[in-house]
């Protein structure tokens, strides 16, 4: 099949952290308006979940699975419009691109990627507020920052991780910096596809689809547990519904406008120099500009939770919360449960955060 004859396949696959989940809420409520542009919208309810086993598939070759997908789509929607983070790393990887392009090609489609992409310090800070509030790790800021320099080449340098995918000219690659300063990231990707607004407008997102940042408490509030479940020998990761639990306590106690930042001025600037290189190789390969000349610097001020210094209810309201979410946690986690009864572990027991 010619390429004249072949339709469009978008995936707009993050990155992690930029508003994904709000991009998907957008193109859910707005999907009848896409469809009448030839734009078929697929799962928008629930993408994340619901690409997972495409994103597997890309990821182990298993073209099968895409197929019987791709002959399922109507044949007047000129544009397949797909979204879930998962797809980022899958889409990086050479041996699984090259297939996917050549199976795409004998399918009748051609590709187009689409990313946002955040400055480094933003980015870092981003990560690990999500990390954080998830209950993977309780690492102090500082920590966690020296190990994403150390062993997070394929997250943060964008030069290296998107090699592959520059490299191949078959593919159509679109990279927007993701910020409040550059405004609606749905918007912006409908213009970037080339999407005309309809005549009535964009319908707005379900507000209460987004993710919301748990603000400096809710990530002390975090750590804290974190440091107790590991008291109990639980790795927080491996608990159902853990990062519900904070910011559920986070959206109750009204924390999310005190929103947390790690880095002072002087370590996000470290930071920036550290990618300065990979990143302007990368803005002149897809944008023919420096990095800075398209992603302005941002002003990071330190805003983090001192317990002795701010908690407005006394160290006691605080224990009372860390108690609380620990006893919700185990409603839903038996070993937890388990190991609350069985250890001579007690909820008051001293911890150097609440202390």
């Amino acid at each position: 099949m010619n390429s004249a004859a072949q339709r469009l396949l978008v995936i707009h696959a993050g990155t992690h952290k930029t508003a994904s989940s709000y991009i998907q809420g957008r193109m859910a409520v707005n999907s009848e308006q896409l469809a009448r542009s030839g734009v078929l919208v697929r799962y928008p309810a629930s993408a994340a979940r619901k690409h997972k086993p495409l994103a597997s598939a890309l990821a182990k070759r298993r073209w099968p699975i895409w197929q019987r997908f791709l002959r399922k789509q109507p044949a007047d929607a000129s544009m397949l419009l797909l979204s879930a983070e998962q797809f980022t790393q899958p889409l990086t990887k050479k041996r699984s691109l090259k297939a996917l392009v050549e199976m795409l090609k004998s399918e009748g489609w051609r590709l187009q990627v689409l990313f946002f992409l955040r400055d480094q310090p933003d980015y870092i800070n981003a990560r690990y507020v999500h990390s954080t509030r998830r209950l993977y790790h309780h690492q102090s800021f500082d920590a966690y920052v020296t190990d994403q320099l150390g062993e997070r080449r394929h997250i943060y340098d964008y030069n290296y991780m998107f090699a592959s995918l520059l490299k191949n000219p078959a593919i159509t690659c679109t990279f927007l910096p993701y910020g409040s300063i550059f405004g609606d990231p749905f918007e912006r990707m409908m213009a970037a596809l080339g999407v005309q607004v309809p005549a009535e407008g964009w319908l707005p997102a379900d507000p209460s689809k987004g993710n919301v940042q748990p603000g400096c408490q809710g990530v002390w509030l975090a750590q804290a547990i974190g440091e107790r479940l590991d008291q109990l020998g639980i790795r927080g990761k491996s608990l159902v519904n853990a990062g519900a639990v904070v910011r559920r306590i986070a959206e109750q106690q009204g924390w999310q406008d005190d929103r947390y930042c790690g880095f002072d001025a002087a370590g996000a600037a470290a930071v920036a120099a550290h990618y300065a290189q990979p990143n302007d190789e990368f803005a002149q390969r897809v944008w023919g500009c420096s990095w800075r000349d398209r992603v302005p610097e941002l002003q990071m001020k330190r805003r983090q939770f001192n317990p002795a210094a701010e908690a407005s209810g006394g160290v006691d309201s605080l224990e009372k919360l860390v108690q609380q979410g620990i006893k919700v946690l185990a409603r839903h986690n038996q070993p937890l449960d388990l190991a609350m009864r069985s250890s001579a572990f007690t909820m008051e027991s001293t911890n150097s955060s609440v202390s």
